[in-house]
């Protein structure tokens, strides 16, 4: 019983840590995008206001 209750820890500890990895890939693609999205639109708002 001890070594299945290794081999699920271990498990669950991969599937926290994968998730966890997930999350701060895309997280810091949304706030790459975000910023990439808010220079485009100033700067079309100074182009149209000229």
């Amino acid at each position: 019983m001890s070594r299945v209750t290794t081999i699920a820890a271990a498990l669950i500890i991969l599937l926290i840590v994968s998730l966890s990895w997930g999350v701060n890939h895309y997280h810091g693609n949304a706030v790459k995008f975000k910023s990439q999205r808010d220079t485009a639109t100033h700067s079309l708002k100074l182009a149209n206001e000229t």
